[in-house]
């Protein structure tokens, strides 16, 4: 069961696990809520018309898979329920957007 370095899941151990007809599979050990560290830039964020925390994703953090980074840093919810007029943390690294000029002239 590969498991993408992106992925909240990464690193976590790969149990066997049996199901309700006695087959075995694998499966990931439930993650627990971990927010980002305190070091970690945080931007509030009002959510309006059809945003989704997949967009808001895309928008801050350039890929929407990383939507559970943004579910992190909040309290815990479905993140489905992501409606208009939720203010959201929006937690990001000095990384996020950051343009390094190294050419010289």
């Amino acid at each position: 069961m590969p498991v993408s370095p992106t992925s909240r899941y990464f690193g976590l151990p790969i149990n066997s696990v049996a199901d309700s007809d006695g087959q075995t599979h694998a499966a990931v050990a439930i993650r627990p809520h971990q927010p980002p560290p305190a070091d970690a830039f945080r931007y509030r964020h009002v959510v309006t018309g059809a945003e989704d925390i997949e967009y808001l994703a895309w928008r801050y953090l350039g890929d929407s898979r990383q939507w559970w980074r943004i579910a992190e840093a909040n309290a815990p919810m479905f993140p489905l329920d992501v409606r208009p007029g939720l203010s959201l943390a929006i937690a990001m690294t000095d990384q996020v957007g950051r343009i390094v000029r190294d050419r010289t002239f």
